[in-house]
């Protein structure tokens, strides 16, 4: 019955978390943030599925235990993923929801991420060892440890958890409960993207709806200066328009339009689309002074276009605060996610970020032939159609990912 009245109040004070993952400058300024963390580590296989692979590395997690009732209170597994983990806060609702009911919140950081680092570098080759199956197996490990060491410890029935997780954490806390019934009691996933698709021109129809509902004046002013820079562009003045927006390095056109675009969906995704919207509603209808004003919006949103190139994602060195080569690899060896322009309506991106592009900047980035087999992943978990039971799916009306 308690159980019960958890999974009520998950639904209740569940949130939408979108963005798939955080700029270089966001992690820097989070870590020195919560530089004061205390965590802990967990010796953790390296592969699971290789039975003569013996290889270990140490993960690492968050343990908020103080509300706990061990007699009582139910466990809460939230799952990190595709940046650095940091401890829940004291008025997250995960955190509310142990205070609440007495529960025990742990918080297990994805492989390849922040400090939780199984190889030595982030090489193509070790890069296999990144995959959302084997982020599921590692919280099956870890959540079924923690289980015997607290029944052993406390003298009390072995307990399953309730997984919390938004975006892809979202995904993974779904998949947990569909693939690990006998751990996962329930899961709550907050803009679970379960549906892996290799061309997602959705998420562009959606970012176009979101900043239209500040008036048609927003994505068509965004549009005509888009459309105003790729002339520029196509006519020889693309060291121009980088230098403008503070890279004086050369790019494949289709990475500064991945760039660009993000301008708008960062909006959407962070909360301030309404800003954004009434900014560029103040600017005079000039696209030369709209590219400028973009290019300042950019440099104080801390979003580096040098880090939208492929030659910046072959960086191979593991760096604490970096997460773009590990996610770019998640989606270009399973997932997708490909932000290509809309095929309904107006396309808010350039017209040169189609399937074919990724493709090769897939190749371009990690030296070999890879893109997702999306069908193949899907008809594993199920996409939108999985079946399980005591899963919370909820979405916000503006997410560009609520489509996946």
């Amino acid at each position: 019955k308690n159980m019960k009245v958890v999974i009520c109040m998950l639904l209740l004070l569940a949130f939408t978390q979108a963005r798939m993952f955080k700029t270089t400058a966001e992690e820097l300024k989070l870590n020195e943030e919560n530089s004061n963390e205390d965590y802990f580590w967990y010796t953790q296989k390296l592969d699971h599925f290789n039975p003569q692979c013996n290889a270990t590395w140490q993960q690492r997690y968050y343990d908020i235990n103080q509300y706990w009732d061990p007699k009582t209170g139910p466990l809460f597994l939230y799952i990190c993923g595709e940046g650095t983990c940091r401890k829940p806060s004291d008025t997250s609702f995960v955190v509310k929801m142990a205070k609440a009911f007495k529960g025990r919140v742990l918080a297990l950081e994805h492989r390849f991420y922040g400090m939780s680092q199984p190889t030595k570098d982030w090489s193509t080759e070790n890069l296999k060892f990144l995959t959302p199956d084997l982020g599921l197996a590692d919280l099956a490990q870890f959540a079924t440890a923690k289980s015997v060491e607290f029944s052993a410890q406390y003298g009390i029935p072995h307990r399953r958890w309730i997984t919390v997780g938004g975006s892809y954490p979202g995904a993974m806390s779904a998949w947990f409960r569909y693939k690990y019934p006998h751990i996962a009691f329930a899961a709550l996933s907050s803009s679970g993207v379960v549906d892996a698709i290799a061309d997602y021109h959705q998420y562009d129809e959606q970012i176009f709806n979101s900043t239209a509902k500040s008036g048609l004046e927003c994505p068509q002013k965004f549009i005509n200066a888009t459309q105003y820079i790729e002339k520029m562009i196509n006519n020889g003045e693309r060291r121009k328009v980088f230098s403008i927006f503070g890279f004086d390095g050369d790019l494949v056109d289709g990475e500064f339009y991945y760039f660009l675009g993000d301008l708008a969906a960062g909006a959407v995704q962070g909360g301030t689309r309404t800003t954004f919207c009434k900014s560029l509603a103040e600017l005079p209808n000039d696209n030369e002074t709209v590219m400028h004003w973009l290019a300042d919006y950019a440099a104080k949103s801390g979003l580096s276009l040098e880090e939208y190139g492929a030659a910046s994602l072959r960086n191979t060195t593991i760096d604490f605060p970096k997460n773009a080569r590990q996610w770019t690899y998640q989606t270009c060896a399973n997932l997708g996610y490909f932000q290509t322009p809309a095929q309904v309506g107006i396309p808010m991106r350039g017209l040169n970020m189609k399937i074919d592009f990724w493709q090769s900047f897939c190749e371009r980035v990690y030296g070999v032939k890879i893109f997702p087999d999306t069908f193949h992943y899907n008809t594993r978990f199920g996409a939108k159609g999985l079946k399980a039971t005591k899963i919370i799916f909820t979405n916000g009306s503006e997410d560009p990912w609520k489509h996946a």
